[in-house]
């Protein structure tokens, strides 16, 4: 098209002044063109800057939690120290996303729980019997009642007894992802053997609990309190016949130097510890999250159970190729003082609470002891 004929038919004539037209030079044309990119460009620029700077989602972000725990000799606090075994398999079964920040020590070994509750710490392993005087109810180490660590492997993984579990200690602030156990405190480590029930008569032992301690004295022997560090001492002067503990751990803290015999009754047929979590936090997790945390607690049971018995096959190496004399007691002995001592099941029942019965029930099942001590 023509200038000339625009202007026609635009309906300019010379002379003329048309206000509302108005002619677009190339170069105007070259500046809208460039304003209008000037303007897509700014809004994708600012698009940009909200995408980087709106948060991640929460459930990709990572966690990292406290864990209060403590040393020990036995295999149960191998698991988390000095081979940190859970922490890198939690870890890893959460993608990184959940991290656990390891404190040895943050609190003593019976306080763990409390710390726990109170969100002190996120997550903490506990000794079971050590708080049963304030937690009865989850101490399920009744004298001469397990046979063997995985009978009460079994009873754990029992969906009553996880249902029963996850009620009470989400009564507490709590939720138990597992139980971590060593074998029984089955050794009497003596300087004389202990064959027979009639042999406990006037015996001095060291034990602690309320349970275990009224046991012995059903059986006639005279059960003291005594710390840690006063034990060889006390062993020494006579002040006590007897020491109830693990085979594992009376090797280890060299018992086997001032004893010259060890005799096997279960007056703890377990000895369980308690892997638990601040209800709050775990109640803020993901729900994948959530799953993971559960399974690994049961998968770190699992090899800890496992491990316990190893522990104990090893010290009955370590045994063989020590000085001390070692005493098996006969089984009609073994059941002899599983009716002797059956009042402390009705004292557990007394103090565990309202699901006391139902947890027995569901232990009968498994333990090679109820027979005896439950007539079942």
């Amino acid at each position: 098209m023509s200038l000339i004929k625009l202007f026609f038919d635009n309906g300019l004539v010379a002379g003329k002044h048309i206000p509302d037209f108005q002619l677009t030079t190339h170069r105007e044309v070259d500046m809208k063109r460039r304003r209008r990119w000037s303007t897509l460009g700014g809004l994708a620029a600012a698009l940009v800057a909200l995408l980087l700077s709106a948060p991640v989602d929460a459930a990709q972000q990572k966690i990292t939690w406290t864990f209060a725990t403590n040393p020990g000799p036995a295999a149960n606090t191998w698991s988390f120290y000095p081979y940190p075994r859970f922490q890198k398999l939690l870890e890893k079964n959460s993608g990184g996303r959940l991290v656990l920040d390891t404190k040895m020590g943050l609190f003593p070994v019976n306080e763990v729980v409390h710390a726990v509750i109170a969100g002190r710490a996120d997550i903490g392993w506990e000794r079971i019997p050590w708080v049963a005087g304030t937690f009865p109810q989850w101490d399920y180490a009744l004298p001469f009642f397990w046979d063997s660590v995985f009978e009460y492997e079994a009873f754990l993984n029992d969906p009553r007894l996880i249902e029963i579990e996850r009620k009470t200690y989400g009564e507490k602030g709590l939720v138990k992802i597992a139980d971590i156990p060593s074998e029984a405190l089955d050794g009497i480590w003596a300087k004389k053997p202990v064959a027979t029930v009639a042999d406990f008569k006037g015996f001095k032992i060291r034990t602690s609990g309320l349970i275990t301690t009224m046991a012995m004295q059903l059986l006639g022997a005279s059960p003291l309190t005594i710390p840690t560090a006063e034990i060889m001492e006390a062993l020494s002067r006579g002040t006590v016949d007897a020491i109830q503990t693990s085979r594992g751990w009376a090797l280890g803290f060299g018992l086997a130097d001032v004893c010259t015999n060890v005799s096997f009754w279960r007056f703890q047929s377990v000895f369980g510890g308690m892997l638990v979590i601040n209800k709050a936090k775990f109640d803020a997790l993901p729900a994948d999250l959530k799953k993971v945390v559960i399974d690994t607690g049961r998968e770190m049971q699992g090899q800890t159970v496992f491990g316990a018995k190893i522990e104990e096959l090893e010290a009955d190496v370590g045994l063989k190729v020590s000085k001390l004399k070692v005493t098996q007691p006969s089984t009609a002995e073994i059941n002899k003082a599983r009716e002797l001592v059956r009042p402390t099941i009705d004292k557990w029942l007394e103090i565990a609470g309202p699901h006391g019965k139902e947890i027995l029930n569901i232990a009968s099942d498994y333990a090679g002891g109820a027979k005896v001590l439950l007539k079942k």
